[in-house]
């Protein structure tokens, strides 16, 4: 099982689809089964010991993450400065800013409890892991395989957001989406792709010019322990 756990606005539904996309090259003829959960019912699919595992998930409470633990072969973990992380909540998915700080504060202290976990493959945003081609090299060693130049290369262009913004134009075409009742987003329930993740610009360090000095204040208050233990300067 790869479990793909990310704090929110952090590029986890892109690299949850690139793994996803890596293991469907490097293990052509495997059973693989993928999802997003927070829930032990939305466990369920996992819980047969036999084939391929890939699963997406934010932070979760006490059983489920015990469940994955025990799981899970490889973690693959997504951070972002929680600056940035908080402006894109707000931007792209219209939360005030005490509902994105608590969301982002949460996420990232979970992701934390794993960073030093053996098995984590940890990939900060501003390292812009999504525009590397060499990344799904690190994502084919963890099914223990590897790339031809062509595989790496057709993976990398399907991985473009031109790409991906064409798919997403068309959730609402698939059978597998749904509407999201709180946010009015479509949902595509097997990539995790949401309309709001269209037209995004990646910017690193927007926050210096969107949020408001208070705004910043907290975060850095709140995040400064977890900020610094990740080499972000204040």
């Amino acid at each position: 099982m790869i479990w793909c756990v990310g704090m929110y606005g952090s590029a986890s539904t892109w690299a949850f689809n690139a793994v996803w996309d890596t293991a469907k090259i490097v293990l052509p003829t495997a059973k693989i089964t993928t999802g997003y959960a927070d829930t032990m019912a939305m466990l369920a699919p996992f819980q047969n010991p036999d084939g391929i595992y890939i699963i997406k998930t934010h932070h979760l409470p006490a059983a489920e993450t015990q469940f994955l633990e025990r799981r899970a072969s490889r973690i693959v973990i997504t951070i972002r400065d929680p600056r940035d992380a908080v402006t894109s909540l707000m931007q792209h998915m219209r939360h005030r800013f005490s509902t994105a700080l608590a969301t982002v504060e949460q996420s990232a202290a979970y992701c934390a409890s794993f960073a030093k976990d053996p098995r984590a493959l940890v990939l900060r945003y501003e390292s812009e892991f999504f525009e590397r081609p060499d990344i799904f090299d690190e994502f084919s060693a963890l099914f223990g395989k590897s790339l031809s130049p062509q595989q790496r290369g057709k993976l990398f262009e399907e991985s473009r957001r031109a790409v991906i913004d064409a798919k997403i134009a068309r959730l609402a075409e698939l059978p597998t989406s749904i509407t999201d009742a709180r946010s009015g987003d479509v949902v595509d329930t097997q990539t995790q792709w949401h309309s709001h993740h269209a037209g995004r610009t990646g910017e690193i360090g927007r926050w210096a010019r969107m949020l408001p000095a208070e705004a910043t204040r907290i975060i850095e208050q709140r995040l400064g322990p977890w900020m610094q233990n990740f080499g972000y300067r204040i």
